[in-house]
């Protein structure tokens, strides 16, 4: 999601970002945020599938959720190789060729005049951490929805700085996150952003927007390194999106998941 002449802070980590895939906290993230986003999801109008806009796409998981429940998707990302990589799991499904889902280099900051106010739903999942200005970044989301459209946030919890750490056993880290809103993701990326929950809420406010609901992302396994999918997999996901939906757990949950709407008397 980024123009020819500007360079993601998350660049860096690709590589390490990739070799997590598939393993426990990448799974928990996207069953997660699968089953959260489907409570709020609009229905067709009229026999017109939905049509999604899947910002920083990534692997193209949520995409290729999406387009296989039926949604017109458009998934961009900044990353040719991030792009390379999801255009190659798209194809290697029994749906290979059918699926109605495009994949584009494009900039969130810079969206092409076609994708203003065009999209029933707009997702952006782990991205605005890495930008400069969360409020600018929610400004952008906003801008990408139609009135009354569906929008998919999820962010870094800034309480889960320190809840990770402490998860680890670094309590100097654990003392130093209390106080930090920026912090080194495990990809090894310095300055990655922080949010507060209600900060999210504001910014979303301040664009346009009101929130309808927003849940915890991975609050027992965010400690986890490198680990494979355990035999209980199924029951870790129901802990998780058990303490994902309920207090006090959500709070200090790694990441925030938000769902708002673009209010219908927006221009």
């Amino acid at each position: 999601m980024a123009d020819a002449g500007r360079e993601s802070l998350f660049e860096p980590g690709t590589d390490r970002w990739r070799q997590g895939l598939g393993k426990v906290r990448d799974a928990v993230r996207q069953e997660l945020i699968t089953r959260q986003l489907a409570q709020h999801l609009p229905e067709p109008v009229a026999g017109r599938p939905p049509a999604v806009l899947d910002v920083g796409c990534g692997q193209g998981t949520q995409a290729i959720r999406l387009a296989r429940a039926g949604y017109d998707v458009t998934a961009i990302d900044l990353s040719e190789e991030l792009l390379t990589l999801a255009r190659a799991a798209a194809e290697a499904g029994p749906d290979a060729g059918a699926l109605p889902l495009r994949f584009e280099r494009a900039d969130l900051l810079d969206l092409p005049a076609a994708y203003q106010g065009s999209f029933d739903v707009v997702c952006c999942h782990g991205v605005l951490m890495y930008l400069p200005s969360l409020n600018s970044g929610l400004a952008a989301v906003v801008r990408a929805a139609g009135p009354g459209g569906i929008l998919s946030v999820v962010t870094r919890n800034r309480a889960g700085i320190a809840m990770r750490a402490g998860m680890t056993g670094d309590w100097r880290q654990a003392r130093a996150g209390f106080d930090s809103r920026y912090y080194r993701n495990r990809l090894g990326i310095d300055g990655v952003r922080a949010d507060e929950p209600e900060e999210v809420e504001g910014g979303l406010v301040g664009a346009g927007a009101e929130r309808v609901a927003w849940y915890g992302v991975r609050l027992f396994t965010d400690h986890w390194a490198s680990v494979e999918l355990p035999g209980d997999f199924t029951d870790l996901v129901e802990a998780e999106a058990e303490a994902g939906r309920r207090d006090p757990y959500r709070s200090v949950a790694a990441l925030t998941h938000t769902i708002a709407r673009r209010r219908a008397d927006q221009p």
